[in-house]
């Protein structure tokens, strides 16, 4: 099937007098599925996965707060992971969604842990990629600790230059020049109030692996790319939800809706079609 094309302005909601943006997919009759992108992302960045899951869901995909075209607050005591929740959760009040699949990829991927293990009742199925439950954990590599103190030295530089000032120094990091381009892009169109919050509350997010067994009783898909530091966190979370699914995809790294949105895309949809029909979801694959 074709993929169906986002069409229309994108809509806002409202809580607690932050201004929240969203896009939407698809029929509002079908089965919703919410997805949320990674730090530093937008909706835009689900727009291929986004437009061939519209074929059977009704997708919708928000402009996290102090990202994209939300606002993003100067306090710093706006962010924190139930706060991303509680926003989540907003906006399926908004559109009416009693019960919605929630995907999440990275940041994205920490808040849908936190809002599934807040209020499980709401999720009907729960697919998290390239994501981990905690900032530490016994099983986590040393490759993963360096790339998490690679974001806070990237926190410092933003908090003491600005987001531009540090998307150029990342940018120089890249030989190509479609890459540092698109990275030079990608910060400067984020507020630095925004990076700040979001590294905060990615910084302080809360150890949620003792809870994983006993929250998450709805179906589960963990996926990772096998090439990506964070694969350490989809096997132990694997382990914690003996009742998950498991997609490794070799020669990937971080960013699997990206950098294989195809695949990832079709991953997804048998698991949401599977969850939705009541199956066994529990299978372990590599691709």
């Amino acid at each position: 099937m074709a993929p169906v094309p986002y069409t229309g302005a994108m809509p806002l909601y409202e809580r607690d007098g932050v201004t929240l943006a969203y896009e939407s997919w698809g029929d509002p009759s079908h089965p919703p599925v919410i997805l949320l992108h990674p730090f530093t992302g937008d909706a835009r960045w689900w727009h291929p996965v986004a437009s061939r899951l519209a074929q059977e869901y009704w997708v919708l995909a928000p402009d996290l707060r102090g990202h994209g075209r939300s606002d993003a607050p100067g306090d710093p005591s706006a962010y924190g992971m139930a706060i991303y929740a509680e926003d989540v959760r907003a906006l399926a009040r908004t559109v009416g969604a009693e019960r919605f699949a929630l995907v999440g990829c990275s940041f994205g991927g920490m808040v849908a842990l936190q809002l599934a293990t807040e209020t499980p009742e709401l999720v009907a199925a729960l697919a998290l990629s390239d994501t981990s439950p905690a900032p530490d954990h016994e099983r986590y590599t040393e490759a993963f600790r360096a790339r998490e103190r690679r974001i806070q030295e990237m926190e410092q530089v933003a908090a003491k230059f600005g987001t531009i000032v540090l998307g150029r120094r990342l940018a120089q990091e890249f030989e190509d020049p479609f890459l540092a381009d698109a990275v030079r892009t990608l910060y400067g169109r984020m507020r630095t109030e925004g990076f700040l919050g979001a590294a905060k509350a990615r910084r302080e997010r809360p150890n949620l692996v003792p809870l994983l067994r006993e929250r998450l009783t709805m179906p589960v898909l963990i996926v990772a790319g096998l090439d990506d530091p964070v694969a350490c966190a989809a096997e132990l979370m694997a382990d914690e939800v003996p009742h998950a699914a498991l997609a490794l995809f070799r020669e990937t790294g971080h960013g699997v809706p990206m950098l294989r949105p195809e695949r990832f895309g079709e991953v997804l949809l048998e698991f949401l079609r599977a969850a939705e029909e009541g199956r066994n979801v529990k299978r372990r694959r590599t691709f």
